[in-house]
Order: C-alpha cells, then sequence, then structure tokens
C-alpha cells in the first residue's frame, strides 16, 4: 500500500518521536503468582520460522490492506507524544472547561474506591489515540508481559470495546469473502454473527472433554492441501471455557495446534474471556505464550469477570498486524471510551486487589456450577453432559431427540428460557441434539425447579420422536 507524501510524513514523525512497542522479557522482580501464571517454563514448541513484515502481508485482506492513517488521528497521538511546550493549533478536541463533571467516585464492594477530578477526570473524558488511553496501554503491557512471558517477537497491544469488538477486527483484518476458517463444530455466536457478510468455509473441528482434537485438524489440512484446496488463514479458539462446551485444552494439545498453525501457515485468534474461570485447580499456558515465530493474536476482556457494561478489552498481536487493527480503528469508533479505559487502569493498577476480585468471582461460579451439577442428576437417563472445567455452562446432549428447536418453546412456555445448540451452529437451520444451560446468574433456589421443568420437557419430546417413528410390521424384513 502506499501512502500519501502527508501522512508518510505524519508517521515517520510519530515513531521518531516514540519507537515502536514490543513487548519483551521484562518481568516484575516480584514472583508471579499461580492465580496469574499463563505460562509454563518448560515448553519447548520446537522451532519455527518468525513470520516478518513481508510474510504477514499474505494474511491481510484486501480491505485491511486499503486503510490509510487519518491525518487527524496521527495528530491526536502526536499531541501526547510531544513535549507539552508544543503549542498547537491542531487537534480538534474539546475544551475541558466546558465538561460538566467535577468529581467521579465510585465505592467498592471489598472498601476502597475510585476517584477521579482534576485533570485526571478531564483526561479521563478526553479524545486519546486510537490505540488506547497511553497510560492503560503501558500497565497493560507490564500485565501481558508478567502473566503470560510471551518469547521476544515484535507486538503490542490496542484497547477494544471488549471481546467482541476484538473478533470483529481479525475477521475484517485477516478474511475474503469465501475464505475458509477454522474454529470448533460449536462455536461462539458471535463468531458467527461477524462471519456472515463473509460468507466463509467453515472447518468446525470437533471436540472431546479436552477441547479441540489436533489430530483431526490435522487431518482434515492434509486432505485440503492434498485436494489443492484454498487453505485457511485463520483459526478462531476459545482455549479456557470454551463457549459452549465449557471445555479446557490442555497444554499438549495447545503445543500441538500450535506446531500446525506453523506447518499449514495460519493465524491462530486466542479468544480467553474466561482465562480467569478456571475451575481445573491448574494453571494452563497460553498460546500467546509460546509463540515464538508470531502467529497469535490474544483477545483478553474483563466482560465476565468485572463488568459486562464497561466493555473493556485488548488486543495483542504481531506489530505489523497490530497497525492495521489501529486503522480500522480510527475509521470505526476513533477509540472506546475513554472513561472506561481511566476505570479499567484503576484496576489494572493494583495486581493484589485485581487479584482477590478476580478470585471471588471464579469461587462464585465455581459454586455456583457445582450447584446446577447436582440440581441436574434429574436429567439423568434423559441427557448427557459433563462437568465443565471453566466458563459459565454445561453443554448437555438431549438423548433420543435429533433436534431441540421445538423443546426450547415448549420449555418457555412453561416458564424456563434455555439456547438451543442451533445458536453455535454456523448453518442455525440444522437440526441439533444438544441445549447450553449457563450458571452465573440463576438463583440458586430456582436450580431444581429449572432441572425438574426440563427433564419433564425432554421425557415429552422424547415421546413425541417415538410417536413419529413409522411403525414396522412383524413381517417387515
Amino acid at each position: 500500500m502506499k501512502l500519501t507524501k502527508n501522512n508518510l510524513d505524519l508517521m515517520k514523525k510519530v515513531f521518531e518521536i516514540k519507537p515502536c512497542v514490543v513487548l519483551r522479557a521484562k518481568y516484575s522482580q516480584a514472583c508471579t503468582p499461580e492465580f496469574f501464571k499463563f505460562y509454563d517454563e518448560n515448553i519447548n514448541v520446537g522451532d519455527h520460522k518468525v513470520l516478518d513484515v513481508e510474510d504477514y502481508g499474505r494474511f491481510i485482506s484486501t480491505r485491511s490492506s486499503r486503510r490509510e492513517p487519518a491525518i487527524t488521528r496521527v495528530i491526536t497521538s502526536l499531541a501526547y507524544k510531544v513535549d507539552k511546550k508544543m503549542i498547537s493549533l491542531a487537534e480538534g478536541m474539546p475544551n475541558e472547561g466546558v465538561f460538566p463533571f467535577k468529581k467521579l467516585s465510585m465505592d467498592m464492594k471489598k472498601g476502597g474506591g475510585i476517584m477521579m477530578e482534576g485533570k485526571e477526570l478531564a483526561a479521563a473524558l478526553q479524545y486519546v489515540p486510537s490505540q488506547g488511553l497511553p497510560s492503560l496501554l503501558t500497565e497493560l503491557r507490564k500485565f501481558q508481559e508478567d502473566i503470560h512471558r510471551p518469547p521476544d517477537v515484535p507486538r503490542d497491544l490496542m484497547i477494544t470495546n471488549g471481546g467482541q469488538h476484538g473478533i470483529y477486527q481479525c475477521a475484517e483484518l485477516l478474511l475474503e469473502p469465501g475464505d475458509p476458517i477454522v474454529t470448533t463444530e460449536y462455536a461462539y455466536t458471535g463468531l458467527h454473527s461477524t462471519l456472515k457478510p463473509y460468507q466463509p468455509e467453515i472447518l468446525g473441528v470437533p471436540e472431546d472433554n479436552d477441547g479441540l482434537i489436533p489430530e483431526t485438524l490435522e487431518c482434515i489440512l492434509e486432505d485440503r492441501l492434498s485436494r489443492g484446496l484454498k487453505m485457511p488463514k485463520m483459526m478462531y479458539l476459545i482455549p479456557t471455557g470454551s463457549n459452549p462446551t465449557g471445555t479446557v485444552i490442555p497444554v499438549e494439545r495447545r503445543m500441538k495446534i500450535y506446531a500446525l498453525a506453523c506447518k499449514y501457515d495460519f493465524i491462530i485468534v486466542e479468544d480467553d474471556p474466561y482465562m480467569f474461570l478456571n475451575y481445573s485447580g491448574r494453571p494452563i499456558a497460553s498460546f500467546l505464550s509460546m509463540d515464538k515465530a508470531g502467529r497469535v493474536i490474544r483477545l483478553d476482556s474483563v466482560s465476565k469477570v468485572v463488568s459486562a457494561g464497561l466493555r473493556g478489552g485488548w488486543v495483542t498481536a504481531p506489530s505489523p498486524l497490530l497497525e492495521r487493527l489501529q486503522l480500522h480503528s480510527q475509521a470505526e469508533l476513533l477509540h472506546p471510551c475513554t472513561l472506561s479505559q481511566a476505570i479499567l487502569l484503576k484496576l489494572v493498577q493494583c495486581r493484589e486487589t485485581l487479584g482477590s476480585y478476580l478470585k471471588s468471582a471464579r469461587d462464585l461460579y465455581w459454586s455456583r456450577r457445582d450447584a446446577l451439577h447436582s440440581a441436574l442428576q434429574p436429567l439423568e437417563g434423559l441427557a448427557d453432559w459433563a462437568v465443565p472445567d471453566a466458563g459459565l455452562f454445561f453443554w448437555l446432549r438431549v438423548r433420543d431427540v435429533d433436534d431441540v428447536y421445538s423443546m426450547i418453546h415448549t420449555a418457555f412456555e412453561r416458564g424456563l428460557m434455555l439456547v438451543p445448540g442451533q445458536a453455535f451452529i454456523y448453518d442455525s437451520n440444522a437440526s441439533c441434539q444438544y441445549i447450553r444451560l449457563t450458571f452465573s446468574k440463576i438463583r440458586l433456589e430456582d436450580m431444581s425447579t429449572a432441572s425438574q421443568i426440563l427433564s419433564e420437557v425432554i421425557r415429552d419430546e422424547q415421546k413425541k420422536c417415538l410417536e413419529k417413528e413409522p411403525k414396522r410390521y412383524a413381517t417387515e424384513s
């Protein structure tokens, strides 16, 4: 892509003032607690070619490659980097004197709180660079370095408007219409809604109790390669607490999947909103922590553990890809809400307090998972399920029912809301035996009632299915 001279000069000026940040192994001196440990010092993924700027060109979509920096957005970035003695008639920011707010105070449940006023509050109400609030970026870089310890590959991060925003940006960055994309057989519905306009070819890989099966994935990829079919550039995964199945991919499988990404040349989009809701009792190394070749785009979010409405999220990616994501963000929304970013900064600045809250969230959901599991015992013999190792969901296969969709309407009429498995299939018209049960918000005292209603609905649906079967006579062979 050829930049106009003015844009090129401005971009050069940005990097003259502050070089592109690279996440490197500058870890905090303090020992990382197990709760914040998403790496394994003993992992060896082997030697793989480190992708360079030219290599990334084959992954970037035509739409993304056409984007150019917006001059005004580049100037906004400059305004945060130049010496404060600089006189400016440039940026189109409002004067902070017109902001009607004097003080913002938020009390925390466990004591203490967040308070902003004066210049700090004014900054939290102002435009910021598209990459994000600079002080938050600095803090999150330290956070990622400490908890993942990613290999020494040029990469950086950008604030997103929640995890869904990151998914949308990755699709826009990597996919052409009709491209194949690798994901799990049943995948997060937000991925499918993002992908619909691209009309992709979904390569849905089956899961077992340990998540996506790498041997099956390799068979699929090898078959496509042998037949000369278009190969995928992108894989999307929720490796910890997959939505909807609740599986956690073990480290050994993650290493195999990463090796396949290097062998068959695709980018792994690691979406990890449930990373802190792991009930297995063992820390799991992230794909980012083993990314020696620069093939991982990682999406993080605090929606499930701090606040969904805050829309706090960030994407960590190899620098050439992150630059493209920033250009998309410039055109799409300028930047995520600055006030939300300022609140998130206050939370992550105190790692000890943050850890305490995250552990409380995990323990709350853990007890709720166990409570719903106990309440589901009347369904034994009617449905099959595994206790989820992470996340917020049970994934039930209803026995002797080929399609649960009509069952969902029956349950609703009896006062119980459910989500059919069709919500997690790209072709939502396909038949499905699965339903997803969420234990995050249901009142504990309602769990037994919900289970009883569900068992009755399943029995009624099984009876209907049996009545629909054609009758066979003794004279038939």
